[in-house]
């Protein structure tokens, strides 16, 4: 027997594309499901075409939604999101991250796919993913710093990630404005290598390469308007709070493509921080950019058999959440929004809605789907949680 096709899913021409909706949550948490006759844009009805692997399906033809924007009109969120390189993703990351820092937000997280490709996360490709971190938030910071003459530190983790960053990074460094490079545990030289200078008459083991002098490169503070912190492990979490509570002086601090999502898994488990880290600090980071990329399949009974799907959950403050479906062009058309966070479970029922493959709720095959339990413990709300920052 030959192996199920794969499939991929488009709206036809002229059928309106993808309908959004509001989403309209119970207090207790449950979503309420309220489809409207057509989006922002005018399309009316959502209207889906499978096609096998391998064959041809056509898309509609809607406005490209990639381009620079304004505050006033990123206030309804993008019918279209398409950015057409990391340079549009940094600009559209910068803009979001000026308007927070216009509101009065004190802490913010950016997060987007750092790596292109499928698997653009620190496992796959882990010094891609810290240089790729380190370079998005010179380009970011410096255009803040052009803009409102704000300086920004950049924190790594640790003194071996900073003398490293400080090498690869040296042309970059000296050619940027307003941004420099720090680092969070305060410790920038090598203890060992600095003793073994001293010895040798100053020269240090490390030379040539910028890796950092003892008398030049000591730890002096940190002097910023402004901090971004990347690259963090979840062992780290713990010194990020302390920094905003004991360093920061209430200055902003952005989160940049940390992947707080994963690390929030980490919490609880032994040799890690506690899950009340969470409810206590990591709740109340307001994420200005967030663009997180899913993919799926489903399985049906008829060919195909199996349908690949994707798209992803945006937030581009101060606009709402949004969820979006990636169609076969490679845009993301929204198909829900909310202004609190769409947990993964919602985002991937509101996809399987608007492609008409949707389980009836209280059917056994819905149940056998998607399990007893659709939410992370850190998704689910919690008495605990001291901020909804995080959420809205």
């Amino acid at each position: 027997m030959q192996a199920a096709a794969a499939a991929s899913v488009a709206p036809l021409v002229g059928g309106g594309g993808f309908s959004s909706h509001r989403r309209t949550a119970t207090k207790n948490g449950a979503s309420t499901k309220q489809r409207i006759a057509a989006r922002r844009s005018g399309a009316s009805s959502a209207v889906v075409q499978v096609s096998a692997a391998g064959g041809s399906s056509e898309s509609s033809q809607v406005t490209r939604k990639g381009g620079n924007t304004t505050r006033e009109s990123r206030k309804d969120g993008r019918p279209v999101y398409s950015p057409a390189s990391y340079q549009d993703i940094c600009f559209h990351a910068y803009e979001a991250v000026l308007s927070g820092i216009n509101d009065g937000l004190t802490l913010m997280e950016v997060e987007f796919p750092a790596v292109p490709g499928e698997d653009a996360s620190y496992k796959a490709s882990s010094d891609i993913y810290i240089d790729l971190n380190i370079q998005y938030a010179l380009t970011v910071f410096n255009k803040i710093y052009k803009e409102t003459g704000k300086r920004c530190e950049v924190l790594v983790p640790d003194g071996p990630e900073y003398r490293r960053a400080k090498k690869v990074f040296a042309s970059s460094l000296q050619l940027s404005e307003g941004c420099t490079l720090n680092v969070l545990d305060e410790k920038k030289t090598d203890a060992f290598s600095t003793l073994m200078g001293n010895l040798m008459g100053g020269k240090g083991l490390r030379s040539g390469g910028g890796g950092g002098d003892s008398d030049t490169d000591e730890f002096t503070g940190f002097n910023a308007d402004l901090y971004c912190v990347v690259n963090l492990s979840t062992i780290e979490l713990p010194g990020v709070e302390r920094f905003v509570k004991e360093k920061a002086l209430g200055k902003p601090v952005i989160m940049l493509n940390n992947e707080l999502d994963t690390l929030r898994a980490d919490l609880g488990l032994f040799s890690f921080p506690d899950k009340e880290l969470h409810w206590r600090f990591l709740a109340s980071i307001k994420p200005v950019y967030y663009l997180r990329t899913r993919a799926y399949s489903r399985t049906i009974n008829v060919s195909p058999f199996v349908i690949n799907y994707s798209g992803a959950i945006f937030r581009e403050y101060p606009a709402p959440w949004q969820v979006m479906i990636k169609q076969n062009t490679g845009e993301l058309v929204c198909i829900a929004e909310d202004d609190d966070r769409f947990t993964l479970g919602e985002a991937k029922e509101e996809m399987l809605i608007a492609l008409g493959l949707n389980d009836a709720d209280g059917s056994t095959m819905k149940f056998l789907r998607t399990g007893y339990k659709t939410n992370t413990w850190w998704e689910e709300e919690d008495e605990k949680e001291q901020s909804a920052e995080w959420r809205t």
